[in-house]
């Protein structure tokens, strides 16, 4: 599960503006999804830019049933959109997001497929990672960037690590839980105050 004070800090409007990355297994975007839906129910949106194509709608619906509402009630606070290459996330991230900001938290959701697409030279992917990240940075939202585990092709090492750096917040999840922000734990930072 998230952190305790996620769902109230969404509410609030107490998650500060600045960019917070989450990292762990393929299925975070949709265990993020469903955690969130208690703070959905409760009234928060978010923009959800799912770049990684696993937004898990039928996860999210059952865990707001679960909760005794209605699965649409909850979809409903989330705007999603789904970039299918880095220039669109560009695109998004630069101009679409900035026209229908709220003040909502903005979700990134598995970005790293889209810069490891081995189509897409690796000078041209490490200019569009630069300026999405430029992008982020001249919009006060409060971004959460979620990056799923896979290896990195050759060339584009610590490139995931971008999104972190610079960030008000990182944390890991491992299987079912989230880690702890400790200093000494892998993927801790303590860094996560706001969430």
């Amino acid at each position: 599960m998230l952190p305790q004070a996620f769902g109230p800090s969404l509410l609030d409007g107490r998650l500060a503006p600045g960019r917070y990355v989450v990292s762990g297994p393929g299925d975070l975007s949709g265990r993020f999804l469903t955690a969130l839906c208690p703070a959905l129910l409760g009234g928060a949106r978010v923009l959800w830019l799912d770049a990684g194509n696993s937004f898990n709608a039928y996860g999210a619906g059952y865990a707001a049933r679960g909760l005794g509402a209605d699965a649409r009630a909850a979809l409903a606070r989330v705007d999603l959109a789904r970039p299918f290459n880095l220039y669109q996330l560009e695109t998004m991230v630069k101009v679409k997001v900035p026209e229908r900001w709220r003040g909502e938290p903005v979700v990134i959701a598995d970005p790293m497929p889209l810069f490891y697409d081995p189509d897409v030279p690796a000078g041209a992917a490490r200019r569009v990672l630069t300026r999405v990240l430029e992008g982020m940075m001249s919009l006060p939202a409060a971004w959460l960037v979620l990056t799923a585990d896979r290896p990195a092709p050759q060339g584009r090492v610590g490139w995931e690590e971008e999104w972190s750096r610079h960030a008000r917040g990182v944390m890991r999840f491992y299987g079912p839980n989230f880690a702890d922000d400790r200093d000494d734990a892998p993927g801790g930072g303590a860094r996560l105050e706001a969430l």
